[in-house]
């Protein structure tokens, strides 16, 4: 039998890459990056050209689980729904928390929503699209009028001169990275704040090792220094925004003077002024920076940088907030966050372990991952439903498991970093009983009693409703989305919708962008019982850990920390190491390296922000 090949979009990071799912004997056995696609042009990272491994991985879930007397046993999907059901029924609204999915299609994380405020009546539904980048789309909303990059991916090779903030694009989301070297072969300057030697770092032309934690008075004292030197965009500054003077009033302190952010930083003088001389000459600039690592003030910071220097409603300028998983952006599109007095994640395991809440529902996210208490707490909840492909650290918390098919088994839509919505298509059956997420959601309604509100039959009608009732997908249709390029939203922008948002206006009430004032608050320092900083990286095993051709690779999580360090601690590359913080502890394997800044390490994100303690792990 001859190869088929069905269009579709990469499963992991943001960038939202399209691919063709290479289709023999009803398996997908390779994938092909699609060349008319515009976001990747027919390039591909090797987790985009791996991902068909995890979706015939044997470890698939491939029929619904009941916990009985502590050991899992396969059901029915009318039992399982039914178990369900009776509990959920039993709980009251506040009682139950519902956690929907960066990592499933905008139908299914529609759907949840629905079933979580029409069925159960509860306020608290959150997802990792809110949970990791909250704070930096706030930012975006404050100070343009919408939570979502500004500009396009491609938009980034224009650019004369690219900051990069928070970001390692070049391994975290590789094909936006591209845009960043195309950039610079462009002729583009590159200024990278980093306390890591990343991939990303070793191509700048002005590298600055900032202390994790300080951006924000790094970026406040390039605007200082772009003030002083009288290189704002006065004409822009007057016509198309608000509250400068407050911005301005905080930015030209002393604190935020080259030699009082050096200090701040840990960096010397000059790279401050340079920073501030290489970005205010530039006749159009760009920042990039990465959502799950970077605060609410640094976006906000760095929306203020823009403004003053003009960087907003045209091409190769902007903030381009890059995102960690595939339907992030879509997820927080869905309305998949706290509704009035809802809980986040967060509070919904605080409260769980507390007891208050009782009964909690999971589609697609492991948030046991997230540290040990996680874990405790999921354990101490009366009913935990875990809708997922594998059995993860939450699944095993769950008392009723329901097998999701993998992207490539169904159909529906996910929205990348920059606003792209794109098909996602099915190619082959799912595994064993496994079911579309959406199709899960719409049974379980049905058993509940909600058949009339949930009736969809397939992944379009749900989409038809969103484009009714989700504002920024108004005009968009499946029929639209066979094209490659898909439409970036709001869709009235052009026949692909709007590549670059605020040409004419913000989105703001009165149209212009608004300037906050942003100061640097310092966050939990190095020093004492913890002594290292941490600068937060890649979160790598959500799906990589049942990628092969990855873990070969990057076979464990790593703790990178610097050689003098590890040689003060006795540490070797390859041991394992003991990490411990205030939020709690893992253990990881030793990298050592010359290419970070002494005093800090490098780690996954659940230690982001925090100071922590190295120690290494001995045999008993």
């Amino acid at each position: 039998m001859d190869f088929t090949y069905v269009p579709s979009t990469c499963p992991y990071c943001g960038t939202g890459c399209g691919i063709n799912l290479a289709v023999k004997d009803g398996k997908v056995t390779g994938i092909q990056p699609w060349h008319r696609n515009p976001v990747n042009e027919g390039k591909v990272c090797i987790r985009g050209n791996k991902s068909h491994e995890f979706v015939n991985n044997p470890a698939r879930l491939t029929t619904p689980l009941i916990k009985r007397d502590g050991t899992f046993v396969e059901a029915s999907w009318e039992d399982a729904y039914q178990e369900i059901a009776a509990k959920l029924k039993s709980a009251k609204p506040e009682e139950i928390g519902c956690v929907a999915s960066a990592r499933a299609c905008n139908e299914d994380n529609y759907l949840f929503r629905a079933f979580a405020m029409t069925v159960l009546k509860t306020p608290n539904i959150d997802s990792c699209g809110r949970r990791c980048n909250a704070d930096a789309v706030s930012g975006l909303v404050e100070a343009f009028g919408n939570g979502a990059m500004t500009n396009s991916i491609a938009d980034i090779s224009e650019a004369k001169c690219v900051l990069v903030v928070g970001s390692n694009p070049v391994e975290e989301n590789p094909l936006s990275g591209r845009r960043v070297m195309m950039a610079k072969m462009n002729g583009a300057t590159l200024i990278v704040a980093d306390a890591k030697q990343t991939a990303t770092a070793k191509l700048a032309d002005l590298a600055i090792p900032c202390t994790p934690g300080t951006e924000v008075a790094l970026v406040n004292g390039i605007m200082h220094a772009i003030l002083k030197a009288g290189k704002e965009k006065k004409e822009f500054i007057t016509g198309k925004t608000r509250d400068f003077e407050k911005c301005k009033a905080v930015v030209t302190g002393a604190a935020y003077a080259p030699e009082a952010v050096a200090k701040t930083c840990g960096i010397p003088a000059d790279l401050v002024t340079r920073a501030a001389e290489l970005y205010g000459a530039a006749p159009v600039a760009t920042v990039v920076t990465s959502a799950g690592a970077t605060s609410g003030d640094l976006v906000r910071a760095v929306a203020n940088l823009q403004l003053i220097t003009g960087n907003v409603g045209k091409a190769g300028a902007g903030v381009n907030l890059l995102r960690g998983k595939s339907n992030a952006q879509g997820a927080m599109d869905m309305g998949c966050v706290p509704a009035g007095n809802g809980m986040t994640v967060p509070a919904m395991v605080a409260a769980a372990a507390a007891g208050k809440i009782k009964m909690m529902y999971v589609m697609g996210e492991n948030i046991a991952s997230a540290g040990a208490g996680v874990a405790e707490a999921l354990g101490k909840l009366d009913f935990l439903v875990v809708q997922d492909l594998f059995l993860t650290e939450t699944a095993e918390k769950a008392h009723v498991i329901l097998p999701s098919a993998a992207f490539a088994e169904r159909d529906g839509t996910f929205t990348n970093s920059e606003r792209r919505v794109q098909r996602v298509r099915k190619a082959v059956e799912p595994v064993g009983s496994s079911k579309a997420d959406c199709q899960i959601i719409c049974e379980l309604a049905k058993a509940m009693g909600h058949e009339k509100e949930f009736s969809f039959a397939t992944a379009e009608e749900v989409f038809s409703e969103i484009a009714q009732h989700v504002p920024a997908y108004a005009g968009i249709s499946y029929a639209k989305l066979e094209r490659p390029e898909g439409i970036q939203w709001p869709a009235a922008g052009g026949e692909f919708g709007t590549a670059v948002l605020y040409a004419d206006q913000c989105a703001t009430k009165d149209g212009k962008g608004v300037f906050a004032a942003v100061e640097y608050t310092a966050g939990e320092a190095a020093g004492g019982e913890f002594p290292f900083a941490v600068a937060a990286k890649w979160p790598m095993g959500t799906l990589s850990v049942y990628t092969p051709s990855i873990l070969r690779e990057w076979p464990a999580p790593t703790v990178v920390i610097n050689r003098e360090d590890a040689r003060d601690l006795g540490i070797e590359a390859g041991n394992a190491i003991k990490v411990s913080g205030k939020s709690g502890s893992a253990v990881l394997t030793a990298e050592v390296t010359a290419g970070i800044k002494k005093g800090v390490v490098s780690m996954p994100m659940m230690f982001a922000g925090t100071a922590v303690k190295i120690e290494k792990v001995t045999e008993a």
